[in-house]
């Protein structure tokens, strides 16, 4: 079976590889891309195939909402999980008709971030 592929997002690179490190945790059953941009993001979709988009949602230039759309669009049937320190229930209902978008607050306990991962994959 061939491993999955997720794409991390996040203007901070600090998470981005820190979620890399902890969400594989040593045992690289996942392959585990990360950007830190939008625009770095899409390049990324455009010359990978990805299985899980893992996306803050408040970045500069191209922020997470335009991420999430664009990836939908252009690449139907990957899944989302959302992550992010803004939160609120708009943002939450945004999401919550589709089937394939998942949402965590930060600060997030890993494991709790990891079971959503594992869900959506």
């Amino acid at each position: 079976m061939a491993k999955k592929r997720i794409l991390i997002v996040d203007d901070e690179e600090d998470l981005t590889w820190t979620i890399s490190r902890r969400l594989n945790n040593g045992k690289k059953k996942m392959e585990i891309l990360c950007a830190n941009s939008g625009k770095a993001a899409l390049k990324m979709l455009a010359e990978n195939k990805i299985d899980l988009l893992l996306t803050d949602l408040r970045m500069p230039e191209i922020n997470g909402f335009q991420l999430i759309d664009e990836a939908i669009k252009s690449y139907p049937g990957i899944n989302v999980v959302v992550m992010t320190a803004y939160g609120s229930s708009d943002i939450k209902e945004r999401f919550e008709n589709f089937s394939n978008i998942g949402y965590i607050e930060k600060p997030f306990e890993i494991n709790e971030l990891r079971k959503l991962v594992f869900r959506a994959l």
